[in-house]
C-alpha cells in the first residue's frame, strides 16, 4: 500500500478502536490481489487524490472515504453481487470498530455504497443538472479516469480488458461497447460541476474512441 493509501486510512479510523488495524491488512491483502490489473491499490490512490481536492466540498468526508475504500473491497468481475457484498463487509467493519448502526457515519456509508451500485443518478440524465449530494462526489471520483489523458486512458482500457480474460474479445467487446454506449447517451458522464468541467469533454472524447476500436470492421 501506498504511504499516501495508509495516511488516508489513518485518518478515517483515528478515532475508532485498534480493531482497525486488522482491517487495513485485509484492506492491503484485497486492493493487491493477483488478477486485479486497473481495480488495485494504484485505482485506490488515484481516487483518494480527487477526495482530497474535493473534501472541502463534503457534508461527510469520512462517510465518503469509507465508501472509496470499500466501494472495490471486494472485485470479482465473474460475479453479479460485489456491491452487496462489499457493503456487508462494512458492516463487519463497524461492528468490529464499534460504529453504531444508528450512527450518521453508519447509515451514510451503506447509502453511499448502496447508491454507487447504480452508477447513475437523476443529474446524470438531466441536461444541466448539477448534483451536489456526496453520492454525486463519490460516483465522480469513480468515474474521473474517463477524462483521463487519452494515453492514461487507454493504459486503463488495456487494465481493464486484463480482468476479464475470462472473456472473448468478440463477447467483451460487445459488452463493453454497451456500457460506453450508455455514457455517451446521457448528458452527463458526471454530476458535479467541478467534475464535468474538468473531465466531461476528455471522458466523451475517450470514450468515442474505445467504441470505434471495439466496433467490428467492416
Amino acid at each position: 500500500m501506498t504511504s499516501k493509501v495508509l495516511e488516508a486510512w489513518e485518518s478515517v479510523t483515528s478515532n475508532l478502536p485498534d480493531r482497525s488495524n486488522d482491517w487495513w491488512a485485509k484492506l492491503s491483502e484485497k486492493y493487491e490481489a493477483d488478477g486485479r490489473s486497473y481495480h488495485n491499490i494504484d485505482h485506490l490512490t488515484e481516487k483518494l487524490e480527487h477526495f482530497e481536492n474535493v473534501k472541502r466540498d463534503l457534508k461527510n468526508p469520512s462517510a465518503v472515504c469509507l465508501a472509496i475504500f470499500f466501494q472495490y473491497f471486494y472485485y470479482d468481475p465473474k460475479e453479479v453481487d460485489c456491491e452487496e457484498k462489499n457493503i456487508e463487509f462494512f458492516k463487519q467493519f463497524a461492528d468490529e470498530c464499534n460504529i453504531p448502526q444508528e450512527s450518521p457515519l453508519h447509515g451514510e456509508v451503506v447509502r453511499l455504497l448502496r447508491g454507487a451500485a447504480t452508477n447513475s443518478t437523476e443529474e446524470h440524465k438531466t441536461e444541466g443538472a448539477h448534483g451536489t449530494d456526496d453520492l454525486h462526489y463519490l460516483l465522480d471520483v469513480d468515474m474521473a479516469i474517463l477524462g483521463a489523458p487519452e494515453d492514461r486512458y487507454s493504459e486503463y482500457a488495456r487494465r481493464v480488458r486484463q480482468e476479464y480474460a475470462f472473456l472473448s474479445d468478440s463477447i467483451y467487446n460487445q459488452l463493453r461497447v454497451k456500457v460506453l454506449q450508455n455514457f455517451l447517451q446521457i448528458p452527463n458522464i458526471f454530476a458535479t460541476k467541478i467534475f464535468r468541467e474538468k473531465f466531461e469533454k476528455q471522458a466523451r472524447l475517450n470514450i468515442q474512441r474505445e467504441v470505434d476500436g471495439l466496433k467490428p470492421q467492416n
